[in-house]
C-alpha cells in the first residue's frame, strides 16, 4: 500500500535523500583531506563513489516500493533488508573499481589513486550505510502506510456519515413541497392573486432546495430567508391567526445550522400549536449567541404539549413529531453530544430550543465551507 499523498511523501523522500547524501559527501571530503591535499585526482574516486552510492539507494527505493505493494512475510522482509544492501554494496564496489581503472589509464595522475582503491575495499564501508538507509526508509514508509490506513478509515466513516445525513435530509425535502402545493391548490379558485403570491414564495423555496441540494449545513441567514418565505405562505392560509416575532442576534447570521432546522421548528409550532387554536396565536423566534462558538435557537408558540399516558414518556424525551426526530438525528451526526433539541412547556407557551455548543465535525464543516464559497461567488 502506498501513501495517501504521493506528492508529499515524494518531496519528503528527496529532502531526506539530499540531507543524508550531503552528509556523506562531507564525510568523504574530510576523509580524503585527512590523508592528502584536495585535488582533482584525489577527489575523483570520492565523487565517483558518491554518484554510484546515490544511484544504489534509488535502486533500493524501487525494490522496497515493490515490496510495499506486494507484502512478504517478516522473515522475507528481513532477508531483503540485509541481502539487498549486501548485494548492492558489492555491486557499487565492483562498479567503482571498473570505472576508476579506465580513468586511471586516461589520466596518469590517477594511477596512484587507483592503486590505493583495491577491489572490495569499499564493501565494508557501504554495507552498514545501506543497511541503515534501508532500515530508515522502511520505518518511515511504515509510518506513512499506517497514516494512510487511518485516513482511509476516517474517509469511509465520513462518507457513511454524509450518506446518513443525505438520507435524513431527503426525507424532509418532499415534505415541505407537498404542503405548499396543497395550500396553493386550495387558493387558486378562491383567491387567484394570493395564489400567485404564494407561487412566488414557493419558487424561492424550491430554488433554495435545488441550489443547495447536497448541503447538510447552511449559514443561518440562508435559513432565515427561506423561513420568511415559508412563513409568508402560511400567512396566506392563516391570515391574522398567525403572528410572528423575530429577535435575531446579528453575530449568529454566519453560523452554521442543519438545513431546514428553522422550517421544522416553525412547522411543528404551527401544526401542534397555532392550528389547534381557533383564535390562532403568536410564534416568537429568538436566536442568540452563548459565547464565541456556542449559540441557541428558541421558538415559542402559543399552545400546550399534548400528552397521553401512552405518550407521556416519549414527550418527556421531546420525541414529538417525525420532523423533530429527524432534526435530532442530524444534530447528533453533525455535532455529536455538543448539540441538543428540547421541547418544554412554559406557562401557556411551548418552547423548542436547539443549543449548539461546538463547531460541526470535519466532514460537514467542509461541505458548508464549499456552500459558503459558492454563495459568495454568486
Amino acid at each position: 500500500m502506498l501513501p495517501a499523498d504521493p506528492a508529499r511523501s515524494s518531496s519528503s523522500f528527496w529532502l531526506y535523500q539530499s540531507l543524508g547524501w550531503s552528509l556523506f559527501a562531507l564525510l568523504q571530503l574530510l576523509l580524503v583531506g585527512a590523508d592528502q591535499p584536495l585535488t582533482l585526482s584525489s577527489l575523483t574516486p570520492a565523487w565517483l563513489l558518491l554518484v554510484l552510492a546515490i544511484g544504489g539507494s534509488l535502486l533500493l527505493r524501487l525494490l522496497f516500493r515493490h515490496l510495499r505493494r506486494h507484502p512478504r512475510s517478516t522473515a522475507a522482509t528481513l532477508g531483503w533488508l540485509f541481502g539487498a544492501p549486501l548485494l548492492l554494496a558489492i555491486t557499487v564496489d565492483v562498479s567503482h573499481y571498473l570505472l576508476l581503472w579506465p580513468l586511471s589509464q586516461l589520466h596518469p595522475s590517477l594511477n596512484g589513486v587507483f592503486d590505493a582503491q583495491p577491489l572490495g575495499a569499499k564493501t565494508p564501508f557501504l554495507l552498514p550505510l545501506y543497511i541503515f538507509w534501508s532500515s530508515l526508509y522502511l520505518t518511515l514508509s511504515r509510518q506513512l502506510d499506517i497514516r494512510a490506513a487511518e485516513q482511509a478509515k476516517l474517509g469511509s466513516e465520513l462518507r457513511l456519515q454524509q450518506s446518513q445525513l443525505q438520507i435524513l435530509l431527503a426525507q424532509l425535502s418532499p415534505h415541505f413541497m407537498f404542503n405548499c402545493i396543497n395550500n396553493i391548490r386550495a387558493l387558486i379558485l378562491e383567491d387567484p392573486q394570493a395564489a400567485r403570491t404564494m407561487l412566488a414564495h414557493f419558487a424561492d423555496m424550491l430554488r433554495y432546495q435545488i441550489d443547495a441540494d447536497q448541503q447538510v449545513l447552511v449559514p443561518l441567514r440562508s435559513e432565515l430567508a427561506v423561513l420568511k418565505d415559508y412563513a409568508a405562505l402560511l400567512h396566506i392560509q392563516f391570515e391574522q391567526r398567525l403572528q410572528l416575532e423575530y429577535q435575531i442576534d446579528p453575530s449568529c447570521l454566519s453560523r452554521l445550522v442543519p438545513k431546514l432546522t428553522l422550517q421544522l421548528l416553525f412547522e411543528n409550532a404551527v401544526k401542534h400549536g397555532i392550528s389547534l387554536q381557533p383564535q390562532g396565536g403568536r410564534i416568537s423566534i429568538q436566536i442568540s449567541a452563548l459565547d464565541a462558538i456556542g449559540w441557541q435557537i428558541s421558538m415559542r408558540n402559543s399552545g400546550q404539549l399534548h400528552a397521553t399516558p401512552a405518550t407521556a414518556e416519549n414527550n418527556s424525551q421531546n420525541n414529538i413529531g417525525s420532523g423533530l426526530n429527524n432534526l435530532r438525528q442530524r444534530l447528533a451526526l453533525i455535532f455529536g453530544d455538543n448539540a441538543t433539541l428540547q421541547l418544554q412547556q412554559q406557562a401557556e407557551e411551548v418552547v423548542a430550543t436547539v443549543q449548539i455548543l461546538a463547531a460541526p465535525r470535519e466532514s460537514t464543516q467542509l461541505a458548508a465551507n464549499q456552500h459558503s464559497s459558492t454563495e459568495n461567488q454568486q
